[in-house]
Order: C-alpha cells, then sequence, then structure tokens
C-alpha cells in the first residue's frame, strides 16, 4: 500500500493524537535531520484550560500541512492542555494557533516557529484577541546586608510598591503580590526591547527603594524579571534666568522648556542620558525622588528664541543626596541659568 494512504487511514482512527499527513511528493526522498513528532502545551494569558471554562477547543494552522480534523483540538485532553502532532520531516514550520469559546468565536491568538530535527516541544502562551502578544512576570527584592538573605517586605519596612512598563500608568500592589516567591504580571506587550520602573513604599506611601531596567519580551512566551531595587534620596531644583545680570521671566527669554541631568561627582555619568529631563520652563520647583545616594553635579540647559542658548555653570559645587531623605519644593536649591550667545 502507497505509504501517504496507509498514513492517513491510520490518522482516521486516532484523531485525538494529534496525526499529521505530509505530502512533499516524494515517498524515497532524502531529508536532512532526523523526523520527529511536535508536542504542543499552551496556556492563555498563564493561564490554563481550567482556569478559564469559556475555552472549547484550540485550532492549528500550519502551512503545508494536513492536520487531523482540520487541525481542531480539545483544550485538554487526559488532563493535558495540549497536543502531540506525529511524524513531521525536517525543517522548519511556522503556526498559527487560537483559543475558541463555545459559540466558536477567536478569544486568544498566538504564532510562532520551530524547528524538527528529532521530538520538539513547543511551548506557547495565547493573549486575548487583540493585545499584544508578549508580557512580563515581575518580581521584586530590596537591598541586603553583606552576607545576609534577601530582607521580606516587613524587615525592608515596605507595604507597597508601584510599577509600571514604558510610559504606562502606575499601578499599586501590595508588596507581598510580588515579594517572597510571588509575582504580577505586566500589561501585555508588544514583543521586543521594554523598561521596568519599580517603586517601595512605606506605610505613609513615602518611596524608599527604586528600580529601573531594561528587559526583552518574547512574542507567545511570558519573561521573568527581577527587579533588585536600591536605596533612593531626593532632590528638588529651581532655576533663575538671566540674561547679563538681568534676570528674565521665561516669557521675556522665550524659553518655554528647560533640561536637567545630575552627574555622578565620582564616575563622571550623567543621571539621565545625554540628553536630561525636560520640565515646563514655569514648573519650577521640580522635586526628584529616585536617585542614588550620592553627589552630583545639577546641570540646566535651555533654547530660548531666536536660538539663544541658557546654560547653568560648571562650577556650581555638587549637591549630596541622601538615603531616604527628599527635600520638598521649600528645600529647592536655586541653579542660575545664564545666556552663552
Amino acid at each position: 500500500m502507497n505509504s501517504r494512504l496507509l498514513v492517513a487511514l491510520l490518522c482516521l482512527v486516532a484523531v485525538s493524537s494529534g496525526c499529521v499527513i505530509h505530502d512533499n511528493g516524494c515517498d524515497t526522498c532524502e531529508v536532512q535531520g532526523s523526523p520527529g513528532d511536535v508536542r504542543f502545551m499552551w496556556t492563555f494569558g498563564g493561564k490554563r484550560c481550567s482556569d478559564d471554562p469559556s475555552v472549547k477547543g484550540v485550532n492549528i494552522s500550519i502551512p503545508g500541512e494536513n492536520l487531523a480534523n482540520g487541525g481542531r483540538y480539545p483544550c485538554n485532553a487526559n488532563g493535558f492542555d495540549g497536543i502531540i502532532l506525529h511524524d513531521f520531516v525536517p525543517g522548519t514550520y511556522s503556526f498559527d494557533i487560537e483559543a475558541v469559546n463555545y459559540n466558536n468565536e477567536r478569544i486568544y491568538v498566538g504564532s510562532g516557529r520551530f524547528t524538527v530535527n528529532g521530538n520538539v516541544s513547543v511551548n506557547i502562551d495565547l493573549t486575548p484577541l487583540g493585545q499584544p502578544t508578549s508580557y512580563a512576570y515581575v518580581n521584586w527584592l530590596f537591598p541586603t546586608q553583606a552576607g545576609s538573605s534577601y530582607p521580606t517586605c516587613g524587615q525592608a519596612g515596605i507595604a507597597y510598591v508601584d510599577a509600571r512598563v514604558d510610559d504606562s500608568n502606575w499601578k499599586r500592589f501590595n508588596c507581598s503580590e510580588g515579594s517572597g516567591g510571588n509575582s504580577v504580571q505586566s500589561p501585555y506587550l508588544d514583543p521586543g526591547q521594554h523598561y521596568l520602573e519599580v517603586v517601595a513604599l512605606d506605610s505613609q506611601i513615602r518611596p524608599v527603594y527604586y528600580y529601573g531596567g531594561g528587559f526583552v519580551s518574547q512574542n507567545g512566551t511570558p519573561v521573568s524579571v527581577t527587579a533588585e531595587t536600591w536605596e533612593i534620596g531626593g532632590a528638588s531644583v529651581r532655576w533663575d534666568l538671566y540674561d547679563g545680570n538681568t534676570r528674565l521671566y521665561c516669557s521675556q527669554a522665550g524659553v518655554s522648556q528647560v533640561s536637567i541631568n545630575f552627574q555622578d561627582k565620582f564616575t563622571g555619568k550623567w543621571v539621565y542620558g545625554l540628553t536630561g529631563e525636560f520640565y515646563g520652563c514655569d514648573q519650577a520647583p521640580v522635586v526628584f525622588e529616585f536617585l542614588r545616594p550620592g553627589s552630583y553635579y545639577v546641570s540646566i540647559i535651555a533654547t530660548g528664541s531666536n536660538g539663544r542658548v541658557y546654560r547653568s555653570p560648571s562650577n556650581l559645587p555638587p549637591i549630596d543626596v541622601i538615603a531616604h531623605q527628599f527635600p520638598g519644593p521649600n528645600g529647592a536649591l536655586t541653579v542660575p541659568v545664564a545666556r552663552t550667545n
């Protein structure tokens, strides 16, 4: 009997096993690599089939492949959230996958690629229809003393944690939600580079520790991100614009915004990159709450109408940022910013 006909007959009596019928037009051709089975395992925004009873089943489409039962499978078969598709020839395949409800409406979707050279497993986390296709699990740690273990939320004096990814809105969590082996889920994200910020707060909602750092999210696979926070202090800054000895209002100088930056006295590194943080000229004073303790030079630059440039002097004495101390507006440092051209 023709081998492809035999496989087709076997698949008719074994739909639940996930048979796949290949027809490459050649029964004797040699393909580099080893054939194998593909074991799909799925979740839905981190949830199992039993966690979301609205999921009726999962449909898989692999271009060029004829899947048994049209690629439609139960969400869970014999205690397994997934399906094993048998006898793939070596090569790289793309796939689309969707979960449907009992009205056969798509509610979760995903896609990806896999390479067969022997048996292979594909773990795919489908995301809600219309949402980006990745996210992160976030947990946080607090600074330790030499040789000691990471403190608990209570030992660190932390009651709440504010977190956000990129420029999204801050969300507040009870500290325990992301500590001691627990984690919180980020919003759904496009795959790629992102920036996480975490602020640890005491019971009086005062910032105590901070973390800021990048991570890369992946399509169809959540990533885990640990925010190892550090102690923070604050600074408060205001500015006066001058043309020679004449003090100017922002409107007189034609300045709409100023750039503020802090340079570490000992390392020379800039806190806010090469461009600084921008604020409205009339926004002073500005309070900074997430600075590492240390000694910093303050730099303020502004550009007015007709290209006039205003800059703070380079010989200002440094300011000291002390852990857990946050000067308010009344304690702001006033920086002279003079026209240079």
